[in-house]
């Protein structure tokens, strides 16, 4: 069974854009859930696209990840294939908007 991009469904831990918004603003506001719930998003096409082009290729064609999303990819592909569903942890996620970004 092949990924495809729109059937890709990650968990993204809501205290990391929490803790985010909280470090990169420095706010101090008792209301902050309110102020970071503005910030959630899902991740973007690209970022679908990149991720399952490089689960089926590890996956179905034995080819690696290229090595700065390797870690991220082979985290994804364990839950996938133990059959979780996949986390995103905070790391794997700046890995790999980081990698899109770049083209």
């Amino acid at each position: 069974m092949r990924v495809n991009p729109g059937d890709l469904k990650f968990t993204i831990p809501g205290w990391i854009v929490e803790r985010w918004s909280k470090i990169a603003y420095l706010i101090i506001n008792p209301n902050i859930k309110d102020i970071a719930s503005r910030f959630k998003m899902e991740p973007s096409a690209k970022f679908h696209e990149a991720v399952a082009k490089y689960l089926n290729e590890y996956m179905y064609e034995n080819k690696m990840p290229p090595e700065e999303i390797a870690p991220a990819i082979l985290n994804m592909a364990d839950d996938l294939m133990a059959g979780r569903q996949m986390q995103i942890r905070a790391g794997d996620y700046i890995m790999i908007q980081g990698f899109t970004r770049k083209g």
